[in-house]
């Protein structure tokens, strides 16, 4: 009768896996959270619905923040947490576009902003050539009393 081998369990390769997930959900956590993390009072909208990250696709979330909370003149025009000015917002998404041509645009704005400064990015959009655009707003909910 042959020798038997006795059987042993490398667990260094699951530890590898685990610790590899465990820093990509770590990382893209911290990317979603940077989408959003502007503080921004968003509109309600009847119309609003929730989507799926998924199904935005490739974005670029452009915050527009009313400066005057701060004590400061205009608009603030905010990416990945960088304030810049339409400008710099409009030749980062010229490159966005060239890198993945389906990009879609997403504006967040204050409520109380003019629609002057959402238009500026809608039309810089379609100077470049993006079609999708997306808008963010708050679901009205169904018991909100004349919003």
């Amino acid at each position: 009768m042959p020798d038997e081998t006795p059987i042993r369990v490398n667990l260094a390769p699951v530890v590898d896996v685990t610790m590899s997930l465990l820093i990509f959900f770590l990382l893209s956590t911290r990317m979603v959270e940077r989408e959003s993390s502007t503080r921004i009072d968003l509109p309600v909208a009847r119309s609003a619905q929730e989507k799926d990250r998924q199904d935005l696709g490739n974005r670029f979330v452009v915050n527009v923040r009313d400066a005057r909370e701060d004590k400061k003149e205009g608009v603030e025009f905010i990416v990945e947490e960088r304030a810049m000015s339409l400008n710099e917002v409009l030749n980062r998404l010229t490159e966005e576009k060239r890198i993945q041509p389906d990009v879609n645009c997403i504006i967040r704005a204050d409520r109380t902003l003019p629609f002057e400064y959402v238009q500026q990015v809608m039309v810089g959009c379609g100077d470049i050539g993006v079609t999708k655009v997306t808008f963010s707003a708050v679901p009205r909910s169904s018991g909100a009393d004349g919003l």
